[in-house]
C-alpha cells in the first residue's frame, strides 16, 4: 500500500466491520470523513480525536496539539484534553524529549489545553520521532456540527490557504537543499506557515455564526482529498471554483521546483466549512471577524458521483489522492541529500 492513510474502501472492507461491541453512548463512530468520535457522558458529550505526526521531525510536537485540536474544533467545540505517545528511534539523545514537550507545551498554552496524560518510549524500529496525539473536547447535547450534515446547494467556504501544513513541513525539512533553488525568502515565509496550523478560532467562530451545516478538517490528501471526504460523509456531489482556490506564494513555489501536486498536499491550517448559501456571507464574515481570512469556492449538488473542478477553461473531474503529495516531496528531498552526501564523500577520498 501507499504511504498515508488508508483508502476508504480499505476501512470499509477491513476495518469499519471490526470494531468491538456496539455501545449506545458512541453517538458517531469510525467513517469516512469524520475528524472525531462523539461519546455520550450523561447530559455532556465528549469530542475525541486521535492523530499520529509521522512525516515531520523538527515540529512533531507542535503539530500534533493542533492537528488534533483542530479535529475537535471541525465539530465546533472547543479543544481541552490532549494526550500524547512519544516513541523515540534508538541513539536520540533525551534532550529530543525536551525539544518536543516544549513544543506541545507551547501549543497547548496557546490553545488552553491541558495535557492530561500519555506515554514515552523509546523504540529500535523507527528511524525518527513519532507522536501520536488524543485530543478530548466537551459539549452539551446538540451543540455541536457533524460533517454528516451538509446538504445539496449549500456553499463551501475555504479559511486561509490551501497546503498550510505541507508548506511548513517542506520548508523546514528541505531548508538546506531547497534555499539555493527558490531562495530564502520562500523557504522563511513557508516556514512561517507553522504559525497558522490551528483552525480552531475559525472553527468556533463558524459554528457559532449559527449557519453551518458541516465541517471538515483537510489533512492527508490535502483539500482535494478533504472535499471528497466531505462529500462521502453527507453524500452529496460538489463544483469547486478552481479560480478562487487561494494558494500561498511559498506553497506554488516549492510545489511547482518539486513538482508536486498542490491541491493534494496536506493542508491542515485550512477548514472546509459549508453553509445556507443565504447565510454565506455571514459565516464568512463570522471567521473573518477573528482575523483568519475566508471565502467561498463552491457548491455542493445532489449526485454524489459529480465532483468537478470548474474554471474559465471549463470543467474537469476532481481527482480523488491516492497518497498525500508530502510523501513525494519528503522523498525528493531525502535523494538530494543523500545524493549530497554522496558527492560530498567522493570529494573527500584522496587522489590516486
Amino acid at each position: 500500500m501507499l504511504h498515508g492513510k488508508l483508502p476508504p474502501d480499505v476501512l470499509e472492507r477491513l476495518v469499519f466491520n471490526h470494531l468491538g461491541k456496539i455501545d449506545p453512548d458512541v453517538v458517531l463512530g469510525p467513517g469516512t470523513g469524520r475528524d472525531a468520535a462523539l461519546l455520550r457522558v450523561g447530559n455532556m458529550v465528549l469530542v475525541a480525536s486521535t492523530d499520529p505526526i509521522t512525516g515531520s521531525i523538527e515540529d512533531v510536537g507542535w503539530l500534533s496539539v493542533h492537528v488534533n485540536a483542530n479535529d475537535v474544533a471541525a465539530f465546533g467545540v472547543a479543544p481541552r484534553w490532549f494526550f500524547l505517545s512519544i516513541m523515540l528511534p534508538s541513539g536520540n539523545k533525551a534532550s529530543s524529549i525536551g525539544r518536543i514537550m516544549e513544543q506541545v507545551d507551547e501549543a497547548a498554552k496557546s490553545l488552553n489545553v491541558s495535557v492530561a496524560g500519555g506515554h514515552t518510549e523509546v523504540t529500535p524500529s523507527i528511524d525518527r520521532p513519532i507522536v501520536a496525539g488524543f485530543m478530548l473536547g466537551l459539549a452539551r447535547q446538540g451543540q455541536y456540527v457533524v460533517p454528516s450534515g451538509a446538504r445539496p446547494g449549500d456553499s463551501i467556504v475555504l479559511t486561509k490557504t490551501i497546503g498550510i501544513e505541507g508548506t511548513a513541513i517542506i520548508a523546514a525539512e528541505g531548508a538546506p537543499m531547497l534555499v539555493e533553488r527558490v531562495g530564502r525568502k520562500v523557504i522563511s515565509e513557508g516556514r512561517s506557515l507553522r504559525s497558522q496550523i490551528s483552525v480552531v478560532r475559525e472553527g468556533l467562530a463558524a459554528f457559532q455564526s449559527g449557519h453551518v451545516t458541516g465541517m471538515h478538517d483537510p489533512t492527508e490528501g490535502g483539500v482535494a482529498g478533504g472535499v471528497h471526504e466531505l462529500c462521502d460523509s453527507s453524500e452529496v456531489g460538489c463544483e469547486i471554483d478552481s479560480d478562487t482556490l487561494p494558494i500561498h506564494p511559498s506553497t506554488e513555489a516549492l510545489c511547482q521546483e518539486l513538482g508536486i501536486k498542490v491541491l493534494e498536499l496536506i493542508s491542515s491550517g485550512c477548514m472546509l466549512i459549508t453553509c445556507d448559501p443565504e447565510h454565506a456571507n455571514d459565516v464568512v464574515s463570522a471567521v473573518q471577524s477573528t482575523g483568519v481570512a475566508a471565502r467561498v469556492i463552491g457548491t455542493l449538488v445532489s449526485d454524489p458521483v459529480h465532483r468537478v473542478l470548474t474554471s474559465r477553461k471549463g470543467l474537469r473531474r476532481l481527482p480523488r489522492p491516492k497518497t498525500d503529495a508530502l510523501w513525494g516531496a519528503l522523498r525528493k528531498i531525502e535523494d538530494a541529500r543523500n545524493h549530497a552526501r554522496g558527492r560530498s564523500r567522493h570529494r573527500s577520498r584522496p587522489p590516486q
